[in-house]
C-alpha cells in the first residue's frame, strides 16, 4: 500500500532509519536552504528527489501541514508479536510492550508511539477492530518514531496476552478503580503495559485477564487523563525502576569465590 509521508522530523527519520522503500522525495524549492540536512541525507541514500512550487507542494499534501517536505513510500508492515520477544531478547532485555485496547485517535497513538520509541518499549500490540490504524497522521505525530517501533496487529487481544504470559511477560492494566498506586508495582521484570481506549477503558474480558490493575492518582476535580498521558507517567515509571535496578547491579559488591 502506498503511503506519503508529510512533514521533516517524520521524513528525516524515514530516510534515517532506511526501515522502508522510498519512491521518491518532493522538496519545496522556495525551501531548499531550511532543508539542507535533509537533502543531504537523502543524497547519502541515493533517494530520488524532485523540487516543487510551495504551490504544488501545497495541492499535493491536500491541507495536511508539509513543511516543505514529503516523502511517497510505502505503508510499515506490522509484526508478529514474536518478533517483539526476539527484539527484547536480542538486547539481552526484559519485555516491555504496549497493548492498546481500541484507542481511536491517531493523535494519540502517534504520542504513545513517540513516547514508546523515547521510553524503550520493544514494541506495540493493537488490535484489529475498533482501532486507529498506523496513519499517515500517526506517522507524522510520531515525528518519525513509527519507524523504530514495532507494532503487531492481532485480531484477538486476549489471545496475545496469553500468549506474552507463556513467555514469562507479566499483563498490568491502567484502571481507575484499581486498589494499588501505579508506583507501588514491580515493572523490572518482563512487563506489557495495558491502556483502554478513549471514554471507554480497558474491556472487562481483558481486564480480566490482566495480572495486575493499578491505578494512576488523581487528586483534582477532573477524574482522568489523556490516553497517550496516562500510557506516557506509566511507560517512564517502568523505564525509572528499570534503570534504578540496573544501576544497584552495577553497584553491588563482586562476592570472591
Amino acid at each position: 500500500m502506498n503511503r506519503t509521508i508529510f512533514g521533516k522530523n517524520a521524513c528525516f527519520e524515514v530516510l534515517r532509519s532506511k526501515s522502508r522503500l522510498i519512491r521518491r522525495m518532493a522538496i519545496a524549492k522556495e525551501m531548499k536552504s531550511d532543508l539542507r540536512e535533509l537533502i543531504n541525507l537523502a543524497k547519502e541514500t541515493s533517494t530520488a528527489m524532485q523540487y516543487l512550487t510551495k504551490k504544488d507542494m501545497d495541492r499535493l499534501a491536500k491541507g495536511t501541514a508539509h513543511q516543505g517536505v514529503i516523502i511517497f513510500t510505502y505503508a510499515k508492515e506490522y509484526v508478529e508479536i514474536e518478533d517483539i520477544l526476539e527484539a527484547a531478547a536480542l538486547k539481552e532485555e526484559k519485555p516491555f510492550i504496549l497493548i492498546l485496547d481500541s484507542v481511536q485517535d491517531p493523535h494519540n497513538l502517534g504520542a504513545i508511539i513517540r513516547t514508546a520509541e523515547c521510553a524503550g518499549c520493544h514494541g506495540i500490540i493493537l488490535p484489529k477492530q475498533n482501532s486507529v490504524h498506523v496513519t499517515t497522521t500517526v506517522e507524522m505525530v510520531s515525528t518519525g518514531a513509527t519507524e523504530y517501533m514495532l507494532i503487531s496487529m492481532v485480531s484477538n487481544l486476549n489471545y496475545a496476552v496469553s500468549l506474552l504470559k507463556k513467555h514469562n511477560v507479566w499483563v498490568t492494566g491502567l484502571e481507575a478503580d484499581a486498589t494499588k498506586e501505579y508506583y507501588d508495582e514491580d515493572f523490572t521484570g518482563g512487563i506489557a503495559l495495558v491502556f483502554g481506549g478513549e471514554g471507554e477503558g480497558i474491556r472487562k474480558s481483558l481486564k480480566d485477564n490482566c495480572d495486575f490493575l493499578v491505578k494512576l492518582p488523581m487528586k483534582g476535580s477532573i477524574p482522568s487523563l489523556n490516553v497517550s498521558v496516562s500510557a506516557g507517567i506509566m511507560m517512564y515509571e517502568v523505564l525509572r525502576q528499570r534503570t534504578n535496578a540496573a544501576k544497584k547491579l552495577l553497584a553491588a559488591p563482586v562476592k570472591k569465590k
